[in-house]
């Protein structure tokens, strides 16, 4: 698949070097290949041979959809990680909204949904060279077909009968993806999370939270913190999670 060279001059204006490749195991360890500590990437594939979801979970990855990652020097503090991937999330978003009229919902932390089905999914990744950290931000969109996963339904834009031009969709990822993350540039960081609330399944209600030791716990989702923790009522005392799964959806 040849990009149009409107693609490329947006991605040069924007100081990133576009690599293009057919096939690759998944864009977030390929991209890696290409750290020099000199050059900012977008790498697109137009497939993944072993795309990887969350928790590991392999995520099928055929011709049609999108496989998009970033990589640029990290100027965010650790705890602010989050908001790149929240950014991303908001971008995507916006972007389906305009194709689709369905509702549209962000399941914390990374996933997209339409009518509660997965179109979406962003993964991120903070590396070092040289004493010098990089971020690595991941998507994949479901455009032309979704895979059947067991656990949980997937969507896709054509599941809407919408007439899509993949590298058409694909500029406006990009160039969404960019307004987007101007907030990051001017610290705009309260804009991006409460974008990023509006669109958060669960927010304001209990539930299911099922934790890495095995652990379940039926809690009060109050809020979503910079850092992307949640912050839950347990029993009338405020906590901080990080790492655990809803349950009490699809997921």
């Amino acid at each position: 698949m040849e990009f149009s060279n409107s693609i490329k001059k947006f991605l040069t204006k924007k100081n990133f070097t576009l690599v293009h490749l057919d096939s690759v195991t998944s864009t977030m360890s390929e991209i890696k290949n290409y750290l020099d500590g000199e050059k900012n990437i977008c790498m697109i594939a137009d497939q993944q041979t072993e795309g990887v979801g969350r928790r590991g979970n392999k995520w099928v990855s055929p011709k049609g959809n999108i496989y998009i990652t970033f990589l640029f020097k990290y100027n965010l503090s650790i705890e602010q990680h989050f908001l790149l991937s929240a950014v991303t999330a908001n971008s995507i978003s916006d972007l389906i909204k305009r194709y689709v009229k369905e509702k549209i919902n962000i399941k914390w932390p990374n996933d997209i949904l339409v009518n509660n089905n997965k179109i979406a999914g962003i993964m991120t990744e903070i590396v070092e060279l040289n004493n010098i950290r990089y971020i690595l931000i991941g998507a994949g969109i479901n455009i032309s077909s979704s895979p059947k996963i067991y656990e949980y339904p997937t969507c896709c834009l054509n599941d809407y009968e919408v007439n899509i031009k993949y590298e058409e969709f694909l500029f406006e990822m990009i160039k969404s993806y960019f307004d987007e993350y101007e907030m990051i540039i001017h610290k705009k960081y309260n804009q991006v999370l409460e974008k990023f609330r509006k669109r958060m399944m669960f927010l304001g209600s209990y539930v299911d939270i099922l934790f890495p030791d095995g652990s379940l716990q039926n809690l009060y989702l109050k809020d979503i913190n910079y850092d992307g923790s949640l912050l839950v009522d347990n029993k009338g005392i405020e906590e901080k999670i990080f790492s655990a799964r809803i349950i009490s959806d699809i997921n």
